[in-house]
């Protein structure tokens, strides 16, 4: 039976294909084959178009171009199947037009000039926009610094003038030269070329009587912020040590002088914390303290040391310089103590202390700004009538405060 079967369908099979060869059909009587037609050719299929891309702006982020659809296959009568259509090409979508570039910062005032003052302000920088997509702008310029650095404007000097030992009849004298000294009318400054015409200062004198609860209380440090220099005055003793709340007193000055205060004074303040209760100040502040002098108005020569006679503390003044005072006689060689210059050496030929050169003038000055000025004279209240003292003094206040022209 399956034999029978599979004859059947083979000879229907032959009868499918020869009605389908072109030009042969089915007929019931056995006759002559058709001959082969021939296969048709299939068309090729047209090439799909290529699709058009919109165009995304790349500058506000828009959507990129979408790719082109691809392209229909071709049909094809029967016979050879017709060619696959080639798929379309998508353009590219267009880039998008750039953010604009951002406008540049606008150039930074520059600072003022100080003229014998503070460091000009420096300019602000340019506040630069960036586009969207744009460059940054450039900053702005930093403004140039005032006239070699100095201070200007007026500042306030506070002044120590305890004596727990020998007390000095000048010290209202002293006072009253630094009180005229810090006026813009003051005839020495008008031979200071270039000082500028509001670098005057004002004196706060701090208590002297120890029996009063408000002695010392000018040295916290809150209230030594409002002064740029502290004076000592001809004091004398052991100041600081013996003061209410000494030690916390000694912090307070300490941190003062390494923070940038300054300190200046003349005479006794070198008979000052006298012994080895607190040597921290000789080190870094006043030098050392005096042992022996020489009696009042005893004759003696000021000369400044040859590699400072340009420094601006001594600039036009007068060297030799023949005067007489109550001449020191130091505890140490100053030259040596790390940190300190001589200007100037006094020499006193008919001395019992000594003939030689003794350090008569001398500076200082830390890391931080802070800076010491300090000469031996000062004994007798004639001294504070001397030009050339007055000038001394004044140079060196101005100095200590950075505000004496050439001084930086």
């Amino acid at each position: 039976m399956r034999y029978l079967t599979t004859a059947i369908l083979s000879t229907f099979a032959l009868l499918m294909v020869q009605c389908n060869d072109g030009s042969g059909g089915y007929h019931p009587t056995p006759g002559t084959a058709g001959t082969t037609g021939t296969g048709g050719t299939g068309i090729a299929g047209t090439t799909g178009s290529a699709g058009t891309g919109v165009a995304g702006t790349t500058g506000t982020g828009d959507t990129a171009g979408t790719a082109g659809t691809t392209g229909t296959a071709g049909s094809s009568p029967e016979g050879s199947a017709g060619a696959t259509g080639t798929a379309g090409t998508g353009d590219a979508g267009t880039t998008g037009t750039a953010g604009t570039t951002g406008t540049a910062g606008a150039t930074g005032t520059a600072g003022t000039t100080g003229t014998a003052g503070t460091t000009g302000a420096g300019g602000r920088g340019g506040s630069a926009t960036a586009g969207t997509g744009g460059a940054t702008g450039t900053a702005g310029t930093t403004g140039t610094g005032g006239a070699a650095g100095l201070k200007t404007g007026p500042f306030k000097i506070i002044v120590m003038a305890s004596t727990l030992e020998f007390a000095h009849d000048s010290i209202p004298t002293c006072l009253t030269m630094l009180q005229d000294l810090g006026k813009a009318a003051a005839p020495e400054r008008a031979k200071i070329t270039g000082l500028a015409a509001d670098t005057t200062w004002t004196v706060d004198q701090m208590s002297t009587d120890t029996t009063k609860s408000t002695y010392f209380s000018e040295v916290t440090a809150e209230n030594l912020k409002n002064y740029e220099l502290f004076y000592s005055n001809n004091p004398t003793g052991a100041v600081f040590t013996n003061a209410p709340s000494g030690a916390q007193k000694k912090q307070i000055f300490v941190d003062y002088w390494t923070n940038g205060g300054s300190w200046a004074g003349q005479h006794s303040a070198t008979d000052f914390e006298n012994n080895n209760k607190w040597t921290w100040f000789q080190d870094n502040v006043n030098g050392g303290w005096f042992t022996d002098h020489d009696a009042d108005q005893t004759p003696g020569t000021v000369i400044w040391q040859t590699d400072q006679v340009n420094h601006p503390i001594l600039k036009g003044l007068t060297s030799p310089w023949s005067t007489s005072d109550e001449w020191y006689v130091m505890n140490r060689n100053i030259e040596a103590v790390a940190g300190f210059k001589i200007l100037a050496k006094v020499t006193v030929s008919n001395s019992s202390k000594g003939t030689a050169p003794r350090p008569a003038v001398w500076i200082t000055e830390n890391a931080k700004g802070g800076r010491g000025f300090y000469t031996i004279r000062g004994h007798n209240k004639k001294v504070y009538a001397e030009a050339e003292f007055r000038e001394l003094m004044l140079r060196g206040i101005l100095w200590s405060v950075h505000r004496l022209p050439g001084g930086n």
